[in-house]
């Protein structure tokens, strides 16, 4: 078993994915960015609300550093809805569930989407402009998330 701690030093990462650095335009940039959601519980003492917080983050940050909280490595992106459907079929409450977030994660995310197709200017911490590339490096989910996004 191979463990890699940064996603750039895998042979097996980005580097082979079909947007890799060198077939990118000269003098752009690839931004690997990683999504994290978890339920949580955002109401203390007045009852049940509960949601799926969408958080960003860039996976050439270091593992060490994007892991503290501390650090405010990952951003809020967007609060994803818990809904509680009224169909008489279990089975189908999970299937409108399923469809409700796949529907709110392409409305979040086509920004996203272009910029790992086609590319977008940003500006480095320095603020020079760069065209950049952000395609998904990874998406950290429990395992009955990772079942209903990847539609098992």
């Amino acid at each position: 078993m191979q463990v890699h701690a940064l996603v750039f030093s895998a042979n097996t990462g980005l580097t082979s994915n079909a947007l890799s650095q060198s077939k990118l335009p000269e003098d752009s940039t690839l931004l690997g960015v990683i999504l994290s959601s978890d339920k949580t519980n955002i109401t203390n003492m007045t009852g049940r609300c509960l949601t799926h917080p969408l958080l960003i983050s860039l996976a050439n940050i270091k593992m060490a550093v994007r892991n503290k909280a501390s650090s405010h490595a990952f951003l809020l992106t967007a609060l994803l809805p818990i809904t509680e459907f009224l169909h008489l079929a279990k089975c189908m409450q999970g299937v409108l569930e399923a469809r409700l977030i796949h529907h709110c994660l392409d409305i979040i995310l086509k920004p996203l989407k272009q910029a790992a197709h086609i590319g977008r200017m940003m500006s480095d911490p320095v603020g020079n402009l760069r065209y950049c590339f952000t395609p998904l490096a990874s998406y950290i989910m429990d395992t009955p998330k990772a079942a209903m996004l990847t539609c098992v």
